[in-house]
């Protein structure tokens, strides 16, 4: 990527978490960066542009550190789990006004959408590769993979939106509904996967 651009995306980070989307202007980032608006339009001629490489750069630094969580599987199912949910809401809480942001309608065209589906394809591929190896080493009784990981995929992300659908409407951030979020993950996880474990008792 190029220097300057990555220079705009940080910068517009840092903005973006802060105030969110709707309330960062192109000209407040400009004027963080100290260039004109002229410069910034000549990288990111339209803020949705902008918002598409921030999010693909917060997410991809967010799939690189699962998939080495993944990749160290030990054979404990629901500790790996776990971690990986607590790494997202470590990840979540970190970028909160961004995660808040992410279901406005305003960025919903179909590009954007097509964008986020690539996402969340790769998030699936993480979960997915965590149920392969457990299955594969015989720790985890799982039928339909593929099926099941999508299906907890929503759940999860189901989770998600139920504790901060009010903070989605008002676009006022409430940290403390992360908490509740990752109880209520792990609450699930155990309750769909605790009596799916094989243990050799």
């Amino acid at each position: 990527m190029d220097k300057r651009k990555e220079e705009i995306i940080e910068i517009a980070i840092r903005r973006f978490s802060h105030y969110g989307f709707a309330k960062t202007t192109m000209n407040e980032i400009a004027d963080d960066l100290k260039i004109t608006k002229a410069n910034l339009y000549y990288y990111y001629p339209e803020k949705i542009g902008l918002i598409k490489d921030v999010i693909a750069y917060i997410s991809q630094d967010l799939i690189v550190d699962e998939e080495r969580l993944v990749s160290g599987y030990n054979g404990d199912f629901l500790g790996t789990m776990f971690a990986l949910l607590s790494f997202r809401a470590d990840h979540m809480r970190k970028y909160y006004m961004l995660y808040i942001n992410e279901n406005l309608d305003w960025i919903k065209d179909h590009q954007f959408t097509e964008f986020i589906d690539e996402i969340e394809c790769k998030d699936l591929s993480v979960l997915q590769t965590l149920l392969h190896k457990a299955v594969d080493e015989g720790t985890l009784k799982l039928s339909n993979i593929e099926e099941s990981t999508y299906v907890l995929r929503n759940i999860i992300k189901g989770l998600g939106l139920i504790h901060t659908i009010r903070d989605v409407i008002c676009g006022i951030p409430n940290k403390e509904n992360i908490d509740k979020i990752l109880d209520s993950q792990i609450s699930a996880i155990k309750l769909i996967f605790e009596e799916r474990i094989v243990t050799n008792k």
